[in-house]
């Protein structure tokens, strides 16, 4: 009986020790930005969307890499597969956002959606400016005239 209560005892400690880690993690991400601010361009606190979930990560920006992070994980873009920056006020879901922007990066296979609080908008503006893909679509008029110049030049 004294066992099981203690095993009890331990496992309530563990839990509310794990919400108060989890509690102060924002204080983590405020020491990820310090760690990444003397080599970046800019550095900021923000949300990483994926689907339904929002994760507050710390955003940093290098001449040639998108680092964001937080305490569960560490990811990078190089900012040469990035095809399309894009700032919504919408997420791709059609959600809107309120207090901040979206910041979206396009690569060849995927999408990744940030939401960057208001007051450092302009400046992720200025350091990571949109930009539309490197490879314009054809559009429909564009591409028969094109497929019927090939057909001229063939015969």
């Amino acid at each position: 009986m004294v066992a099981s209560l203690s095993i009890a005892a331990v496992v309530a400690v563990a839990f509310l020790g794990w919400g108060l880690y989890r509690r102060f993690g924002s204080d983590r991400i405020a020491e990820l930005n310090e760690r990444r601010r003397p080599t970046s361009r800019i550095v900021s606190r923000g949300e990483f969307v994926d689907g339904n979930r929002h994760l507050a990560v710390a955003l940093a920006l290098t001449p040639s890499t998108f680092f964001y992070e937080n305490s569960d994980m560490q990811a990078s873009l190089d900012l040469q597969w990035v095809r399309e920056i894009e700032y919504d006020t919408e997420l791709a879901t059609g959600l809107a956002v309120e207090g901040g922007r979206v910041l979206r990066l396009r690569c060849d296979s995927q999408t990744f959606e940030f939401v960057i609080p208001n007051d450092v908008v302009a400046r992720w503006h200025m350091m990571l400016p949109p930009r539309r893909s490197m490879k314009p679509a054809l559009d429909a008029p564009a591409a028969a005239s094109e497929l019927a110049a090939q057909g001229e030049s063939a015969a």
